[in-house]
Protein backbone atom coordinates (compact mmCIF):
# COMPACT_ATOMS: atom_id res chain seq x y z
CA UNK A 1 0.00 0.00 0.00
CA UNK A 2 2.78 2.26 0.79
CA UNK A 3 4.87 2.19 -2.43
CA UNK A 4 0.92 2.47 -4.39
CA UNK A 5 0.94 5.90 -2.71
CA UNK A 6 4.20 6.66 -5.06
CA UNK A 7 4.95 7.91 -8.00
CA UNK A 8 6.36 5.45 -10.82
CA UNK A 9 9.95 5.18 -10.68
CA UNK A 10 10.33 6.39 -7.70
CA UNK A 11 13.29 6.02 -5.53
CA UNK A 12 13.24 5.05 -2.10
CA UNK A 13 15.77 5.04 0.56
CA UNK A 14 15.92 3.69 4.41
CA UNK A 15 18.72 4.78 6.43
CA UNK A 16 16.65 3.99 9.60
CA UNK A 17 15.69 0.16 10.90
CA UNK A 18 15.08 -2.30 9.16
CA UNK A 19 12.15 -3.46 10.67
CA UNK A 20 10.22 -0.61 9.09
CA UNK A 21 9.99 -2.15 5.75
CA UNK A 22 8.58 -4.99 4.10
CA UNK A 23 11.59 -6.39 2.02
CA UNK A 24 8.91 -8.32 0.15
CA UNK A 25 7.10 -5.56 -0.89
CA UNK A 26 9.84 -3.54 -2.27
CA UNK A 27 11.25 -6.44 -4.37
CA UNK A 28 7.52 -6.52 -6.04
CA UNK A 29 7.73 -2.66 -6.50
CA UNK A 30 11.20 -2.83 -7.85
CA UNK A 31 9.95 -5.74 -10.85
CA UNK A 32 7.18 -3.54 -11.49
CA UNK A 33 8.89 -0.68 -11.79
CA UNK A 34 7.27 1.23 -9.28
CA UNK A 35 10.39 1.93 -8.12
CA UNK A 36 13.08 2.49 -10.21
CA UNK A 37 15.92 2.50 -6.92
CA UNK A 38 16.59 0.93 -3.65
CA UNK A 39 19.48 2.13 -1.44
CA UNK A 40 19.37 1.01 2.17
CA UNK A 41 22.22 0.41 5.06
CA UNK A 42 19.29 -1.54 7.53
CA UNK A 43 17.53 -4.66 7.38
CA UNK A 44 15.57 -6.63 9.80
CA UNK A 45 17.37 -9.82 11.19
CA UNK A 46 20.54 -8.27 9.46
CA UNK A 47 22.96 -10.08 11.52
CA UNK A 48 22.20 -13.27 9.59
CA UNK A 49 24.63 -11.36 6.93
CA UNK A 50 26.08 -7.91 7.86
CA UNK A 51 29.67 -7.85 9.06
CA UNK A 52 30.09 -11.64 7.71
CA UNK A 53 32.80 -12.20 5.05
CA UNK A 54 30.51 -12.92 2.26
CA UNK A 55 31.99 -14.27 -1.37
CA UNK A 56 28.83 -13.99 -3.73
CA UNK A 57 25.40 -12.98 -3.51
CA UNK A 58 24.58 -16.56 -3.06
CA UNK A 59 25.63 -16.95 0.51
CA UNK A 60 22.71 -14.50 1.93
CA UNK A 61 20.49 -17.08 3.70
CA UNK A 62 17.44 -14.51 3.08
CA UNK A 63 16.17 -15.19 -0.45
CA UNK A 64 14.30 -12.08 -0.60
CA UNK A 65 17.20 -9.64 0.41
CA UNK A 66 19.31 -12.33 -2.13
CA UNK A 67 17.66 -11.29 -4.85
CA UNK A 68 17.01 -7.61 -3.74
CA UNK A 69 21.29 -7.54 -3.43
CA UNK A 70 21.54 -9.32 -6.95
CA UNK A 71 19.37 -6.33 -8.49
CA UNK A 72 22.45 -3.91 -8.01
CA UNK A 73 22.55 -1.50 -9.67
CA UNK A 74 19.14 -0.69 -9.02
CA UNK A 75 19.58 -1.50 -5.15
CA UNK A 76 22.32 -0.14 -3.35
CA UNK A 77 23.24 -1.47 0.14
CA UNK A 78 25.97 0.31 1.90
CA UNK A 79 27.30 -0.55 5.57
CA UNK A 80 25.37 1.22 8.59
CA UNK A 81 27.90 4.09 9.25
CA UNK A 82 25.58 6.81 10.87
CA UNK A 83 27.45 6.67 13.81
CA UNK A 84 30.51 7.21 12.40
CA UNK A 85 30.69 11.30 12.59
CA UNK A 86 33.05 13.25 14.38
CA UNK A 87 30.28 14.64 16.25
CA UNK A 88 28.48 10.73 17.13
CA UNK A 89 31.99 10.08 18.03
CA UNK A 90 32.65 12.93 20.31
CA UNK A 91 29.77 12.26 21.96
CA UNK A 92 29.99 8.51 22.78
CA UNK A 93 33.31 9.63 24.54
CA UNK A 94 31.90 12.07 26.35
CA UNK A 95 29.00 10.25 27.39
CA UNK A 96 31.49 7.41 28.47
CA UNK A 97 33.83 9.65 30.50
CA UNK A 98 30.86 10.94 32.37
CA UNK A 99 29.22 7.65 32.85
CA UNK A 100 33.02 6.29 34.17
CA UNK A 101 33.22 9.52 36.14
CA UNK A 102 29.67 9.51 38.17
CA UNK A 103 30.51 5.50 38.79
CA UNK A 104 33.56 6.40 40.38
CA UNK A 105 32.51 9.29 42.41
CA UNK A 106 28.77 8.16 43.16
CA UNK A 107 28.87 4.13 42.90
CA UNK A 108 26.37 4.09 39.74
CA UNK A 109 24.94 5.81 37.03
CA UNK A 110 21.56 7.17 35.48
CA UNK A 111 22.76 5.09 31.91
CA UNK A 112 23.02 2.06 34.28
CA UNK A 113 21.85 -1.16 32.24
CA UNK A 114 19.79 -3.89 33.90
CA UNK A 115 21.00 -6.64 32.92
CA UNK A 116 18.25 -9.82 32.60
CA UNK A 117 18.29 -12.54 35.62
CA UNK A 118 19.58 -15.51 35.22
CA UNK A 119 17.67 -18.65 34.32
Amino acid sequence: EFFSKMKDGSIFLNTARGELQDNEAILAALKSGKLDGYGTDVFANETAFFFKKLGSAAEISDPTVRELVQMYPKVLVTPHIGSNTDEALANMIEYSMDNFNEILTTGTTKNLVALPEAK
